[in-house]
């Protein structure tokens, strides 16, 4: 009894994906549309967004600016904890509003700070500070901006420590987000798994009978006989017309 249910299931598989190869042509038209769609979506209807980032360098002791001495290793993981506390005081009001009145920028402080993002690098004493926004000039800017201000601001308000800027932001000359190609890929992948889905669905629920086959299994009995399908044919008119063709002549005699 299990193996005729086993068999059963095969024939059932076996039967879903030969029908699903009628259906290929739909799926990989479903690919290429969902394709299309997201390549346009992502190029004409999703605004371009730019980042540019800044480095700076953590050092906790304040005499080192002007000492060419080694630095030990205490010295490092102090200044590899103060990372996150620098990182907090630039997110802070005090040095965001100073920001925001040195380029006078048309919005506030929690708005400024949804742009900025903040990164340790390798878990050393250098940090990045990355600015996102849809204008590229704009975004170096800010960056550069808080690059300047970091300094001064940590010395008031930390009081320990320091940091030095090692790299300026540059102009992006290429939008970070939306990626086009990327968005393409998803846009296709979901194309082909929503379709291929759908269909293989719409298979394993479809209880059409399309052989003698389904019959059988559908009603445990067998087939004793079929009933051919009967094309017209063209003989018949053609008779018919020829007796035609002989009346007409007969009456004409």
């Amino acid at each position: 009894m299990e193996k005729e249910k086993e068999k059963e299931i095969e024939i059932d598989l076996g039967k879903i994906f030969h029908m699903m190869k009628k259906r290929v042509i739909y799926i990989i038209l479903a690919t290429l549309i969902t394709a299309v769609l997201s390549g346009c979506i992502t190029e004409f209807l999703i605004q371009p967004k730019y980042s540019a980032s800044c480095t700076m360098y953590v050092y906790s002791n304040t005499d080192r600016v002007s000492s060419s001495s080694s630095i030990g290793q205490s010295e490092l993981t102090a200044s590899q904890q103060l990372v996150n506390t620098y990182i907090e005081v630039l997110k802070s009001d005090y040095v965001l509003e100073d920001v925001i009145s040195n380029l006078n920028l048309n919005m506030t402080s929690k708005q400024l700070k949804s742009l900025l993002s903040f990164s340790q690098i390798n878990e050393t004493e250098i940090f990045r500070v990355t600015v996102t926004s849809t204008n590229a000039a704009q975004s170096a800017d800010i960056a550069n901006a808080i690059a300047q201000t970091a300094p001064d601001a940590i010395v008031k308000k930390i009081k320990a420590g320091g940091v030095s800027v090692l790299d300026y932001a540059k102009v992006p000359s290429s939008p970070s987000s939306p990626n086009l190609k990327k968005n393409i890929l998803i846009g296709a992948i979901a194309g082909f798994a929503v379709s291929f889905i759908g269909f293989f669905i719409y298979e394993l629920f479809d209880t059409t009978i399309t052989s003698e086959r389904d019959l059988e299994r559908e009603f445990e009995i067998p087939v004793i006989g079929s009933v051919p399908r009967l094309v017209p044919s063209s003989k018949p008119n053609e008779d018919g017309a020829a007796q035609s063709a002989n009346t007409r002549k007969g009456g004409g005699k």
